[in-house]
């Protein structure tokens, strides 16, 4: 029960395991430049982006911070949600792999499937083709005997390199993790080769043009699954930096900002951008896992709460003034 509470000009510190600050600030600012955009296209959802992380409660352990409140908009663009969706998605794909391994012996593959680069104002209908090839190369005999789970997400790149012929254009793509059995690499009845797997990502695209493909597996030793090679899984669907657009100068460009985020907001409305299928579905669901992309940001299946441990009760806000987190001050 709180008696009283003041607030401290005390800034808020947030450490990961590894002594790393983590960003809130830094996502944060972004999400006010996200508003800000959304305000001036007349887009209401500006006033629930503004308010994203506005307060974040922490239980303090004495050695770290977890992260016990917030407030998050959910708005899919949002920085500070997508960061947390990240932390999230590595959370879950990690131990649904984990479970996978103790269950039966088998190996995990990273495929990832592109396109070519695209304009804005073509993205949209792009994405609907995506989305309708990566089904239908899922639904292939091959791929149907050979693959036994599958977890998909979209990334959404843009291309801001002025001298890039291709400047100011898009890029989506898919990221997979593909299980398979342990025997994969040694049958040929179940190995897919590489230009097997142009070819059939070409004809479930419908293009006339190659499209860039890598397939090649996770490293693991022991049922332990390489971080690392998760952590490419659990990419923002786009970044910041794609979103929110600096000039020469290092200062926002409002014309291009408003106009990634009209073309993004669009394209990405309604979709499942990031899924299970296969034996990976149902493990996650024996799991009783919250749902990897509209669930709760705040539990991110990472970084769980210990109830078997003494903790205090730390709160933050978001000061306007200080463009910081600083402490409210609790006699709890």
């Amino acid at each position: 029960m709180i008696h009283g509470k003041n607030q401290s000009n005390e800034i808020l510190s947030d450490k990961s395991k590894i002594g790393k600050e983590r960003p809130w600030r830094f996502h944060k600012m972004n999400t006010i430049s996200l508003a800000e955009s959304y305000e001036r296209l007349g887009m209401k959802k500006s006033y629930r982006v503004r308010d994203c992380g506005t307060y974040l409660e922490f239980r303090n352990y004495g050695d770290e911070k977890r992260l016990n409140k917030a407030n998050f908009c959910k708005v899919r663009l949002c920085p500070m949600c997508s960061w947390r969706r990240s932390l999230k998605i590595f959370g879950q794909v990690s131990k649904v792999m984990d479970q996978v391994l103790v269950e039966r012996k088998c190996r995990f593959l990273f495929l990832t499937l592109t396109c070519k680069n695209i304009e804005g104002e073509e993205l949209r209908s792009t994405l609907d083709d995506l989305f309708y090839a990566f089904n239908k190369i899922m639904k292939r005999k091959k791929v149907k005997t050979s693959i036994k789970g599958w977890f998909r997400a979209l990334e959404v790149t843009h291309n801001l390199d002025k001298k890039s012929s291709s400047y100011d254009s898009y890029h989506p793509h898919f990221h997979v993790i593909l299980m398979v059995n342990d025997s994969y690499f040694n049958d040929n009845r179940l190995y897919i080769p590489h230009a097997e797997w142009v070819e059939m990502w070409k004809k479930s695209l419908g293009v006339d043009y190659e499209p860039s493909v890598d397939i090649r597996a996770f490293k693991s030793n022991n049922k332990s699954i390489t971080s690392k090679s998760i952590a490419e899984m659990a990419k923002y669907t786009v970044k910041d930096k794609d979103l929110i657009i600096k000039n020469d100068f290092g200062e926002l460009d409002e014309e291009m900002t408003d106009d990634a985020v009209l073309i993004l907001d669009n394209a990405l409305a309604r979709r499942r951008l990031i899924a299970f299928g296969g034996k990976l579905k149902e493990v996650h669901r024996e799991l009783n896992l919250d749902d990897i992309e509209d669930g709760d940001l705040v539990r991110t299946d990472n970084d769980e709460l210990r109830e078997d441990l003494a903790y205090t009760l730390e709160r933050y806000q978001w000061t306007i003034g200080y463009n910081q987190y600083t402490k409210w001050e609790s006699n709890l």
